[in-house]
C-alpha cells in the first residue's frame, strides 16, 4: 500500500480508533462507578479490542493456544512494538488477565479511568520502591486467579526487532508462583509503527509458546529466566507465519 492510500485508509481508521476507544472506555467507567466486576469489565475490554482491529482491517491468527490450560494463571511476556499489540493480546489470549502499564497511560482522560476500574497495574519505572509494590499488587491478582500480561522490553521498539528484556517484571512469575509463557506478535509494526498515525489493513499473528514452570526457578536467577524467555521468543519470531510483512526479533 503506498503512502496515498495508506493516508486515506487512516482518514477512516482515527476516527474509528478514537469512536470506539472513548465509547468503551466511558462504559467501563460507567459500569465500575455503578459496581460492575472487574471480570466484567474486562470482557468489555476485551470485545473493545475485537471491534477496534476489526474496524481498521486487522485480521489475527492465533497460534498456540492449545499450549494454554483454561484455568491456569500465568505471566505472559510479550514483546511489544506497536500501539495495537494491546487489542491484539485481547484478542488473541483466551484467559482473565490484567496488564502492568506505564504509569502514563493512567493519566489520558477516560482511558487511564477505565483501566484503573479494569484492575490494570499502573507502574513507575523510575521509582523503585514504587515499582516493587506494583508487582506485589500483581502477585495478589495472579494467586487470586488472573493472568498478568508484561512487555519485558520495558517499551516498544522503534525499529519492530526484539530489544533487550528487563528482569524485574519476571519478579512477578517467581513471586506467584506461576508459569511464564512467551507471547510473540508479528505483523503489527508494519501495519502502525510507534509514533506514527498512518495505518494500513493487514494480518498479524500471534504465536503463543510453552509456559516455563519457575518453581524451581531462584530469584537471583531472574536474569537467567529473562535471557531465556527472550530466545523462546525468538524462536516464536522464527516459526513459519502467515502474517504479512514478517519482523524477525534481530
Amino acid at each position: 500500500m503506498n503512502w496515498f492510500l495508506r493516508v486515506l485508509w487512516s482518514i477512516w481508521a482515527i476516527p474509528w480508533v478514537v469512536f470506539i476507544t472513548l465509547a468503551v472506555s466511558s462504559s467501563v467507567v460507567v459500569g465500575g462507578l455503578c459496581g460492575a466486576s472487574e471480570n466484567f469489565l474486562q470482557r468489555l475490554a476485551r470485545a473493545w479490542g475485537r471491534w477496534l482491529l476489526i474496524g481498521i482491517g486487522c485480521r489475527v491468527s492465533i497460534h498456540g493456544q492449545e499450549n494454554l490450560k483454561p484455568d491456569q494463571p500465568y505471566v505472559f511476556a510479550c514483546n511489544h512494538s506497536s500501539a495495537l499489540d494491546i487489542p491484539v493480546l485481547f484478542k488473541a489470549l483466551p484467559n482473565n488477565f490484567r496488564w502492568i502499564a506505564k504509569k502514563e497511560l493512567f493519566a489520558i482522560p477516560v482511558f487511564g479511568p477505565a483501566m484503573r476500574m479494569a484492575g490494570y497495574i499502573p507502574i513507575d519505572r523510575s521509582n523503585r520502591r514504587a515499582a516493587m509494590h506494583s508487582l506485589e499488587v500483581a502477585s495478589s491478582r495472579i494467586k487470586a486467579g488472573a493472568s498478568v500480561v508484561i512487555f519485558p522490553e520495558g517499551t516498544r521498539s522503534q525499529d519492530g526487532r526484539l530489544g533487550e528484556f528487563k528482569s524485574g517484571g519476571f519478579l512477578l512469575a517467581l513471586k506467584a508462583e506461576q508459569p511464564v509463557t512467551p507471547v510473540f506478535i508479528n505483523g503489527s509494526y508494519r501495519i502502525l509503527p510507534p509514533h506514527c498515525l498512518w495505518m494500513r489493513p493487514g494480518k498479524i499473528s500471534v504465536h503463543i509458546g510453552q509456559p516455563l514452570p519457575v518453581a524451581l526457578v531462584d530469584i537471583k536467577q531472574r536474569d537467567s529466566l529473562a535471557q531465556t524467555v527472550r530466545e523462546q521468543l525468538l524462536q516464536l519470531a522464527a516459526a513459519p507465519n502467515p502474517a504479512e510483512n514478517k519482523t524477525i526479533g534481530e
